[in-house]
């Protein structure tokens, strides 16, 4: 039983962690990276989408062309007049830098490469645009990744437990309850307030402090424990609602 118990927690990390990743790669806001060939060096750029932090905002495109030069250009979104800067090297690096701005902030850039008599456009004729978000504390930031995934792997492992007889379905959906009403109550308060600048700032309203992820998840799983709780029967509805929680999560994380 101790090792069909470890396989199911196994197969539970496993799945989120398979699950959180192609969420990640597959998200609008996953950074923008490529390698294009000059005269037969790669050239190799990351341009973020989001940037969490109460300073400028560094980039760097990368290559071994000693005489590669640039400049970069930026907008915020409402703008129609494109500000430009000189790229500054050092090394194999081209560094640009994009200046620090309020929370929420919507800026777009791209850069544009000389080499001899070429212009080259990177991202390839477009821009990226980067939205600011505020610094988040480690400790906070730490204890809301704890949460949510810790929560998710109890999630899936909660509904994996349909095929181990439900022995422990009850227990785990009290437990999985107290990770989600800490994370909704406690941690993501604390961490939206940090994202969006609302300290010292304004008193925000109140739907602005919750996730709707979490909130749903959460709402989700009372509803399966009441239904367990009075049909125990019901074997695979924890399976269905571990399943319905790693949707949410995708959907509307």
């Amino acid at each position: 039983m101790k090792k069909q118990s470890l396989i199911l927690w196994i197969s539970a990390v496993v799945i989120v962690f398979i699950i959180s990743y192609m969420n990640k790669i597959t998200s609008a806001d996953y950074p923008i990276t490529g390698t294009i060939g000059i005269e037969g060096e790669k050239v190799s750029y990351r341009f973020e989408k989001i940037y969490y932090g109460d300073d400028d905002y560094v980039f760097s495109v990368r290559s071994d062309l000693t005489e590669l030069s640039g400049k970069y250009f930026y907008k915020l979104n409402n703008d129609s007049l494109w500000a430009s800067r000189e790229l500054v090297k050092d090394g194999f690096l081209l560094t640009g830098i994009l200046p620090k701005q309020k929370p929420e902030t919507k800026l777009q850039y791209y850069v544009e490469l000389y080499h001899n008599t070429k212009a080259i456009s990177v991202p390839d004729k477009k821009y990226v645009q980067i939205t600011f978000f505020g610094r988040i504390p480690l400790v906070i930031s730490m204890l809301q990744f704890i949460f949510l995934y810790g929560g998710l792997v109890f999630a899936v492992r909660t509904g994996l437990e349909s095929f181990n007889n439900n022995i422990k379905t009850k227990k785990f959906i009290v437990i999985l309850s107290i990770i989600f009403l800490t994370l909704i109550a406690l941690i993501n308060p604390l961490y939206l307030t940090y994202k969006y600048g609302f300290i010292n700032n304004y008193v925000p309203s109140i739907d602005r402090l919750f996730s709707t992820a979490e909130l749903l998840i959460f709402v989700l799983w009372v509803i399966t424990a009441i239904v367990l709780f009075n049909k125990s029967k019901l074997k695979y509805i924890s399976l269905f609602t571990a399943a319905l929680t790693l949707v949410i999560f995708c959907f509307f994380d």
